[in-house]
């Protein structure tokens, strides 16, 4: 069974969140340099760990630490993963995560031309490929009380999952296509293709699918697909951000920038406040002095934005509560794989456990 979430259900719900934090994937630290990360997957080459003769790229997993987010122990929290190649999946979770009270969490799938070495125009069809093969399994996981809720969304030419009754599946042909797609995977594939590598990778991905199917099984209801009903056409010009940005052509960021701000401006209109960690997106709309941003903005370090997020929302329910402030802004924090999986991963963990546990449970901010 399927569990429709519409567009217009979630608009009237009166609940709201306290902060949301968005982690854009594109698997490397690519404003300084495409050095490695923890969410850098098993082969790829990058500026510090390249794929020499003797050294295959990256040796190691790519990081999967969403799942262990949602054990944390949360009155009520949100979390998802989405990719922009389906941008009304990815909106109607940033619709649902800021109606849902507590912190939200959703990391999306942005692929980089530059790092990944691709051609631009081919960053939504790579972000495509990377869905249907089982790359990237698009989640939603709703806790209450303490209680995780897992979800899966299905997309057309989904990989069938090898046992009957799992959900999410790989399929080896789409995932050799994708590493074909990115030159960061070229030396496994020629002048040699180094069968035991991708392998090896491809063992890691089908690792990562059994544990999402046994948490389905476990964690899951009889709605374990869900669906979010988005029509692009209800969907208002959003005026959160300028038109145009310094990113790379093509750029699976500024994809997920413009999805962003379409959904939160439904939700927010402009009483919303961004807080940036140093990334791509905080270079590219921070140029010159000259902000492309059209609402509160404002840029932190890798290790502290997301801590800087919860103070914001927790600095002005104090003062709605005191009578200082009438309007409680929507906060929302944007980061790459610097403040998300990395230098400031230990801050994001504890700012998502406060805003789903401590904010909620203190009086002096309840709202």
């Amino acid at each position: 069974m399927t569990l429709t979430i519409k567009m217009e259900d979630i608009l009237a719900r009166q609940e709201r969140n306290n902060v949301l934090y968005i982690g854009y994937d594109n698997e490397a630290f690519m404003n300084t340099g495409i050095q490695e990360s923890g969410t850098t997957p098993y082969g790829a080459s990058t500026t510090t760990g390249p794929g020499g003769e003797k050294i295959k790229g990256k040796i190691g997993f790519k990081e999967d630490y969403l799942p262990g987010f949602t054990f944390l122990g949360h009155k009520s929290a949100y979390f998802a993963t989405a990719s922009v190649a389906y941008p009304m999946d990815f909106i109607g979770k940033v619709m649902d995560a800021m109606k849902t009270p507590g912190g939200g969490f959703i990391q999306v799938y942005a692929p980089c031309p530059r790092g990944w070495r691709h051609d631009g125009g081919d960053t939504n069809r790579i972000a495509k490929i990377a869905v249907e093969s089982g790359y990237w399994p698009l989640i939603t996981v709703k806790v209450k009380n303490g209680q995780p809720t897992y979800y899966y969304s299905s997309v057309p030419g989904m990989a069938k999952p090898e046992k009957e009754d799992d959900f999410i599946g790989t399929d080896e042909e789409k995932l050799l296509e994708l590493l074909k797609s990115q030159g960061k995977f070229r030396h496994l594939i020629k002048p040699e293709f180094l069968e035991k590598n991708i392998d090896e990778l491809f063992g890691q991905i089908k690792a990562r699918n059994a544990n999402l199917n046994n948490l389905l099984h476990q964690f899951g209801t009889d709605d374990k697909k869900i669906r979010y009903s988005v029509q692009h056409f209800k969907i208002p010009p959003q005026k959160h951000i300028h038109p145009g940005h310094g990113l790379c052509g093509g750029c699976g960021a500024g994809f997920m920038l413009n999805q962003l701000t379409s959904a939160a401006y439904m939700i927010a209109k402009e009483n919303v406040i961004y807080v940036n960690n140093t990334c791509c997106v905080e270079v590219s709309t921070s140029k010159d002095d000259v902000t492309s941003w059209n609402v509160s903005w404002m840029h932190q370090l890798f290790e502290s934005g997301a801590t800087v997020a919860d103070a914001i929302s927790t600095a002005y329910r104090i003062m709605h509560n005191k009578g200082i402030k009438q309007e409680i802004p929507y906060v929302i924090h944007i980061g790459g794989d610097g403040s998300t999986v990395n230098i400031g991963f230990q801050f994001l963990k504890s700012a998502i456990v406060r805003t789903s546990g401590y904010q909620l449970l203190n009086k002096d901010l309840q709202i």
